[in-house]
């Protein structure tokens, strides 16, 4: 909402307010929770009217949109609302980061599982392999040069 609006909606509001306060302001209460209503209703409708006074007449303060650059002191351009919209370089930047440090992690998780998979089948291979080479040995079957000879 704009201020002017909000002038309007708080002038309005003011208006019942006072009228409800000062109208039994004089004539008293005997109740004393009716008694802090009339001086709430007194003192909320004179705040809402003065502040209604103060909102229509003073100008919205924007980001600079309507300024020129020469204009202001700071020589920074006026912020549009499409820039405002977009998340900064920054925070791209980290969100990239950390979603590649998250995968970096898994990703190295997933390695030392399947090392550690490899490492068990390669001595599920050794044990094989010596218990072959007991058998060949057993028929008569002699290793030379890396090569398998008969004796």
């Amino acid at each position: 909402m704009t201020n002017k609006k909000w002038a309007t909606l708080l002038v309005l509001i003011s208006i019942p307010l006072s009228y409800y306060g000062f109208s039994n302001f004089e004539a008293g209460s005997s109740e004393p929770l009716e008694a802090v209503l009339i001086s709430l209703a007194c003192t909320g409708g004179i705040a809402c009217f003065f502040g209604g006074l103060y909102l229509f007449f003073t100008k919205e303060k924007g980001r600079g949109e309507s300024l020129l650059v020469s204009q202001t002191t700071v020589k920074d351009p006026p912020i549009q609302k499409e820039v405002i919209k977009q998340p900064t370089k920054k925070v791209n930047k980290m969100a990239k980061t950390t979603s590649t440090s998250v995968e970096m992690m898994k990703r190295e998780k997933e390695l030392e599982t399947r090392r550690k998979e490899l490492e068990g089948l390669l001595e599920e291979v050794r044990h094989e392999e010596t218990k072959l080479e007991q058998s060949l040995q057993e028929k008569g079957w002699v290793k030379k040069d890396g090569d398998w000879g008969i004796e």
